[in-house]
């Protein structure tokens, strides 16, 4: 029996300054490169040559589908005014479709996205999803604001509901599909995610060049975003100090528009001594910082997983965290567990966090969520997909 072609979608929009969104990225599409699938063949499509990866290039044309469709919906309210042209429209468009399909065809039975994209959906593909934190979460900017609600609806609207099969990242993001989108749950796959390269051997620890003086800090390794709650995070800072003055608070990321707001807080509560902003770092200084720290503090608001908490647990670095179920499926008893928006619960958390790495109190991390684990998933995704996808041919 032939094995079902999946045609892996690349998207070079992702940068090391993304975060880990480029770390994962980066990493899955690496080892789809080298993974000895049983079920499926895979090959690399794109619209734009890829010099790293043997991928075949799609002659995509979305500009022209798209004005088709504008004028054939403008067409269609006149209408009967412009029958002739509808039907024009019409055929137009489903020739191109069809001249789309037949050259995807050629590489590819499904075509697998792995990133929450979906660029041609009139083709069997799994989408992977994230999360769903405009439903989800709380109205921050990033998520509802300037249009960002209606993108991220609009995306999820058609990519979730025509995907032949959905990638999530756990099964609390599997779970959540469910709910706010009522999908067929057989449809639904939970694909662990997995730490980036910061974990592997290969990867040295750097100290910062910025960071002099002690090494007794905590960290939180987050672009910053509303949603990241560098906020509530300070808050609970000026009690953690007065527990341990000398205690600071490491701050890695990118500024994604709230910077200055967090830096002026950092200003307001006084804690100028105790928070060090670092900006975005390498891939060796991050390690650094995991080997180092006393622990990795991530108040975010936004799930249902997160990577770093797995890169912290992999390297030995104590993890306080927002109780999402999805964390607690990542790191189970590992992990000190918070309200997000409790800066006293978030103190007490952390708190207990620093006495226990003092005392020697050492907790048994175990997960599923790892890149072995990830691959065989997806692996056995690829063979039940096969069973579905050749119901039929083109």
């Amino acid at each position: 029996m032939k094995k079902l072609r999946i045609g892996v979608w690349l998207n070079d929009n992702f940068k090391p300054e993304t975060g880990g969104v480029y770390g994962y990225y980066t990493k899955l599409i690496n080892t789809l490169n080298k993974y000895p699938f049983k079920n499926a063949e895979i090959v690399f499509l794109s619209d734009k040559k890829n010099n790293q990866l043997k991928n075949k290039t799609i002659k995509w044309r979305p500009a022209k589908s798209k004005i088709l469709k504008a004028i054939l919906n403008l067409a269609k309210k006149l209408n009967p005014l412009f029958k002739n042209l509808i039907n024009g429209l019409e055929k137009s468009m489903s020739r191109e479709i069809n001249e789309l399909r037949n050259e995807i065809y050629q590489y590819a039975d499904v075509i697998y996205y792995p990133s929450h994209s979906c660029v041609y959906p009139d083709f069997p593909y799994i989408y992977t999803l994230w999360d769903l934190g405009h439903l989800s979460s709380y109205a921050f900017p990033e998520l509802t604001m300037d249009g960002n609600f209606e993108v991220r609806k609009n995306r999820n609207d058609i990519c979730l509901s025509q995907a032949l099969m959905i990638f999530a990242e756990s099964e609390t993001g599997k779970k959540q599909c469910e709910k706010y989108y009522n999908i067929n749950e057989k449809r639904i796959k939970a694909i662990p995610l997995f730490p980036s390269d910061v974990v592997s051997p290969g990867c040295l620890a750097k100290k910062p060049a910025k960071l002099a003086g002690s090494d007794f800090f905590i960290h939180y390794p987050a672009q910053f975003w509303a949603h990241k709650n560098h906020y509530n995070l300070l808050l609970a800072m000026t009690s953690i100090i007065k527990m341990f003055p000398d205690l600071k608070l490491i701050l890695t990321g990118s500024d994604k528009g709230n910077k200055t707001h967090i830096l002026n807080t950092v200003a307001e509560l006084r804690l100028e001594k105790n928070v060090i902003d670092l900006g975005f770092v390498s891939l060796g200084e991050l390690r650094w910082l995991y080997e180092n720290s006393r622990g990795l503090v991530m108040p975010t608001l936004l799930g249902p997983t997160n990577m770093p908490l797995l890169e912290a647990a992999e390297l030995g670095c104590p993890v306080a965290c927002t109780n999402f179920s999805g964390h607690m499926e990542q790191l189970g008893d590992y992990g000190y567990y918070f309200d997000g928006i409790d800066p006293n619960d978030i103190a007490r958390q952390v708190i207990a966090m620093i006495n226990d790495k003092k005392n020697g109190v050492i907790k048994n991390y175990v997960s599923k969520f790892n890149l072995d684990n990830t691959m065989k998933a997806i692996d056995e995704a690829f063979g039940e997909l096969k069973q579905i996808r050749f119901c039929w041919g083109k």
